[in-house]
């Protein structure tokens, strides 16, 4: 599963290189390198105003642009019954997730180390594999260093779904909500066979190119479960319901039925429930870009009422 998300990057590299047409602008954020300390930067883009801020954390490999693309919806692949997205083009449009969360409030998103593949703002890269408390204490160093303001309304896809599990177990302070965007559920391993969690566990420390970002995912897992519980606050979980072609797939690889129940088990951790998207494949900012922002502003929209 995680091979073909390898070739999504490098298409979003073509698509993504500037930011969408008429998307808000940024008021008075920063967007550009951040200096965290240590000799080390990491790529920070917002857009928009308001409170509380959104922030987005891409999944592994991925990066802030990402979320100022989608799918057309004339793209052929959105007939498969198998999420293709190797095969999709992407367009630049102001009703991609990031610009479109812009005209309801603050919202930001970053690269973490060795995601975006090129370009003058890359983040400091980093050893890899690296642990998902690294990618903890960057989040924290990097919102003091821009001085955003929280608690924020946290956006996680993928691989994201674990820093923020963590974040929200250890810093829960700075967390008002979470949307949890097709994000990779605590309860994942506890599912899988030895094999399954085997695979998973050397596909992620294994970079798709040499300096690429891996994970030690093992580790991310015993941490976030060695951690106080999540805090109570508005949440949402959203699942897929397309999955990788069968040529793409290997015995031991987690089904989605695996997946999916992981997601309703971290629903019920977070006192919310677990939303399918149609049509859409785990890329769900991609395929589902309304989806993704009316959850994100519901959820926004909740802390701002007080739930």
């Amino acid at each position: 599963m995680r091979r073909w998300l390898s070739v999504l990057l490098a298409l979003l590299a073509l698509a993504a290189c500037s930011a969408p047409p008429g998307a808000a602008q940024p008021d008075a954020d920063p967007v550009g390198a951040v200096d965290i300390g240590g000799g080390r930067q990491l790529y920070l883009q917002c857009q928009g105003h308001g409170s509380p801020t959104v922030f987005v954390i891409p999944g592994k490999g991925s990066y802030a642009e990402v979320w100022n693309v989608v799918i057309p919806p004339d793209d052929p692949i959105r007939s498969s019954p198998y999420d293709i997205v190797e095969r999709a083009r992407f367009v630049a449009t102001p009703d991609a997730v990031q610009p479109t969360v812009a005209r309801t409030t603050r919202v930001c998103a970053y690269d973490r180390p060795d995601t975006r593949p090129d370009g003058p703002d890359r983040s400091t890269p980093v050893r890899q594999p690296h642990t998902v408390a690294q990618d903890v204490d960057d989040l924290v160093a990097l919102l003091a260093a821009a001085h955003l303001a929280g608690p924020f309304v946290f956006a996680a896809h993928s691989y994201g779904g674990l820093i923020l599990d963590l974040l929200a177990r250890t810093r829960p302070d700075l967390v008002a909500g979470i949307v949890m965007v097709d994000g990779v559920s605590e309860f994942l391993m506890t599912l899988g066979s030895p094999a399954q969690n085997a695979a998973f566990e050397r596909d992620a420390a294994t970079p798709p190119e040499p300096g690429d970002e891996a994970v030690l995912m093992t580790d991310a897992f015993a941490r976030i479960h060695a951690a106080p519980p999540l805090p109570r606050v508005p949440a949402i979980v959203l699942s897929v319901d397309k999955f990788a072609a069968p040529e793409a797939l290997t015995p031991d690889n987690y089904t989605l039925a695996q997946i999916h129940t992981a997601n309703d088990l971290l629903a019920a951790e977070l006192g919310t429930t677990n939303v399918i998207a149609t049509g859409s494949g785990h890329n769900v900012m991609l395929y589902q870009p309304k989806f993704v922002s009316d959850n994100i502003i519901a959820v926004v929209d909740r802390v701002r009422a007080g739930a």
